[in-house]
């Protein structure tokens, strides 16, 4: 037998096993990238599913977490939550501060983020590095640098006070809605810019002249061409940011005080400081459900999958 017979029955016997392989992939196309993401989308849920169960589960027993003893079923946490004001206050007082935190956001981050996308300059990725460098810096650090600047002491009422002289005594700027506000804004602001930014960027500038040449204004042009074409953006945005500040936890504690905690706050007390797991997965259970009827008001109003070319449902 020669050398080349060998290697034929090699390669027939290849082309016999792949060509069936191959087949069978070309017609499962469709499933190939949901395998590809089968592995982060099992971590990812399988974390989260199991945490939200747990909670779920803790926050209709009468004690948690669970003992050798049987446990009783019960809704009396949904029930002290909706009957204590203090609770609906904050939770009513977080949302207007995220609501307030978005809307500031947005109106900051957009004209950075338009600047930035339409310069000539090679000098746009320095200035779209600088507007994400607060990333580098610990939270902490930066919310503690705001408890410095809002302070009685600190340097907006010392150039007030002593410098200029406007006020004979200081303001009370820090541990207050606006020293929360202030600090949200700061740290997410970022969140608001790189979704729009990417929004602006993907728009066809050819539209744009088209507007001009048309005789369309710089204002018609961006009301009719460049602002709709960057919705997406901005709702992205919208949607971050409102979450993020809606859970905030680090910001209210050091820059709002006792008297301006959120929602996030109240949970991390009763889990650490009273240890009252049952109430405390009550009052997460009510917050990840108002985020989730929030967001779903929110793609019912402005249309989400309409905005990222999805087809209607």
């Amino acid at each position: 037998m020669s050398s080349v017979e060998p290697r034929q029955w090699v390669t027939d016997l290849y082309m016999l096993i792949s060509d069936p392989i191959e087949t069978w992939f070309d017609q499962q196309k469709s499933y190939i990238p949901l395998l590809q993401l089968a592995p982060g989308l099992i971590w990812v849920l399988g974390l989260l599913g199991s945490s939200v169960g747990i909670i779920l589960m803790y926050s209709f027993l009468e004690s948690a977490p669970l003992s050798a003893e049987t446990p009783v079923i019960t809704i009396a946490n949904y029930q002290t939550v909706f009957a204590t004001t203090y609770y609906l206050t904050v939770l009513l007082r977080s949302l207007l501060i995220a609501v307030t935190v978005t809307m500031i956001s947005l109106l900051i981050a957009y004209p950075a983020a338009y600047h930035i996308a339409f310069m000539n300059s090679r000098f746009r990725n320095l200035y779209l590095l600088m507007l994400i460098l607060p990333f580098w810096i610990n939270l902490i650090i930066r919310t503690f640098a705001w408890q410095l600047i809002l302070g009685q002491s600190g340097l907006i009422n010392y150039v007030l006070v002593s410098l200029v002289g406007i006020f004979e005594t200081p303001l009370q700027l820090l541990y207050s809605p606006w020293a929360v506000i202030i600090g949200l804004v700061h740290v997410f602001m970022p969140f608001a810019v790189i979704p729009v930014y990417t929004s602006i960027q993907r728009i066809d500038h050819s539209h744009i002249e088209a507007a001009r040449n048309l005789g369309a204004n710089r204002l018609q042009t961006f009301y009719e061409v460049t602002f709709p074409q960057t919705l997406p953006g901005i709702a992205a945005s919208s949607v971050i940011v409102f979450v993020l500040s809606f859970g905030s936890f680090v910001i209210p504690n050091m820059l709002g005080g006792q008297g301006n905690l959120m929602i996030g706050n109240i949970i991390a007390q009763l889990f650490g400081e009273s240890f009252d797991w049952a109430l405390g997965s009550a009052m997460a259970t009510l917050f990840i459900i108002t985020v989730i009827i929030l967001v779903y008001i929110f793609n019912r109003i402005i249309g989400l999958r309409s905005l990222y070319g999805s087809d209607a449902a």
